[in-house]
């Protein structure tokens, strides 16, 4: 191991020993997490009916079968919450139906009701007053601390909000959300080495996330340069959305930033192919050619007429976007074009083709 990875490897090592140290640590009198789920085959048998309905768009059975659900095992949280988001996608007589069942319940020595009651708490302030309640009673209950973490997240607080999600997994290993929750709040922190530690460990369990697998892309791709990492990845993702355009997006950058100009640049052209109008891939066909393969004078004479060809169609073929395409196209570009035009001379007066931008043959 070489100097630096050393002393990577170290920082993680001791900030991992940090945790340990100062961390929640679940306690000897500690409730068994298991029993706020079913273990029962029937009741999963029945629950996994249920999530098929609400899958297939049929809200009603859902609901009712739901209701079946909690009605045989009443400490089985994730029923309780899958019917209460139920009826909330239902509106009407189903969520009322939904209010008034866990207004008749009664929280004392329960420590599901009260937290049913909790996440019908109209405010982030009552329901966080009512989840930390929870937790006077049982310090152990790790569905409160998920909760109290996101009702944090959306106040702002991301460091408290982190300390919540480590409470959950340490006392609910299995709450496997809170680990996929905290990756997102430490790569909005910035602490993208973390978060990858989470992602990884979250998509060993629950690989079928998409949602999670993409953003574990961008950061790898993007933020953590660890582009072989990102390839693996967006090859599965590209089995779940085959022909998804941001998916063919990031797999040209991945390749572009492994130094596979070629093999970029074609699959930039195979979005725009498609899709004329994503002139970022346009935008990056360019930049490929103007700064990456142009090194020297010679190359300039050979990749800038193909350089020039894709900004001319970025400037062409849409507008508006972020305020990053906006300063390239009134600054960036226009003074690229200029550079490129003392060399080569003026524009061609026609239209770009795709042909204008492919790869050069070689001689």
């Amino acid at each position: 191991m070489n100097s630096r990875r050393w002393v990577a490897w170290s920082a993680t090592l001791a900030v991992a020993l940090q945790a340990c140290n100062n961390g929640p640590r679940r306690r000897d009198d500690a409730v068994d997490p298991s029993v706020y789920s079913s273990q029962e085959p029937a009741t999963q048998a029945l629950f996994q009916q249920a999530r098929d309905h609400l899958a297939a768009g049929d809200v009603a059975r859902g609901i009712e079968v739901l209701r079946r659900v909690v009605a045989q095992a009443p400490n089985f949280v994730r029923a309780h919450i899958a019917w209460q988001d139920a009826a909330k996608r239902a509106g009407g007589q189903e969520l009322q139906a939904m209010v008034d069942h866990y207004a008749a319940l009664s929280a004392s020595g329960s420590v599901v009701a009260g937290y049913m009651k909790a996440r019908l708490a109209e405010t982030p302030y009552a329901q966080r007053n009512a989840l930390e309640e929870l937790l006077r009673q049982d310090p152990s209950f790790a569905w409160a601390h998920l909760s109290l973490a996101r009702v944090t997240r959306r106040q702002g607080r991301f460091v408290p909000a982190l300390e919540a999600y480590e409470a959950a997994l340490v006392h609910d290993p299995s709450l496997h959300e809170a680990r996929h929750e905290r990756a997102q709040v430490l790569a909005e922190l910035g602490r993208d080495a973390e978060a990858a530690i989470d992602y990884r460990a979250y998509l060993a369990v629950q690989p079928d996330d998409t949602t999670a697998l993409r953003d574990f892309v961008t950061l790898l791709l993007y933020r953590l340069g660890r582009i072989d990492e990102a390839i693996e990845l967006l090859a599965r993702l590209e089995g779940r959305l085959p022909g998804d355009l941001s998916v063919r997006m990031d797999r040209a950058a991945a390749l572009w930033r492994a130094k596979r100009l070629e093999e970029s640049v074609g699959a930039y052209l195979s979005v725009l192919a498609e899709a004329p109008d994503s002139v970022r891939a346009a935008y990056n066909i360019g930049l490929i050619y103007y700064e990456t393969a142009a090194t020297d004078l010679p190359a300039q004479r050979v990749y800038w007429p193909r350089a020039r060809a894709a900004f001319r169609w970025f400037l062409d073929n849409g507008a508006g976007g972020d305020g990053h395409d906006q300063f390239e196209r009134t600054l960036g570009v226009p003074f690229r074009m200029e550079r490129i035009a003392e060399l080569l001379g003026p524009e061609p007066l026609r239209a770009v083709r795709l042909d204008d931008m492919r790869w050069p043959a070689k001689s």
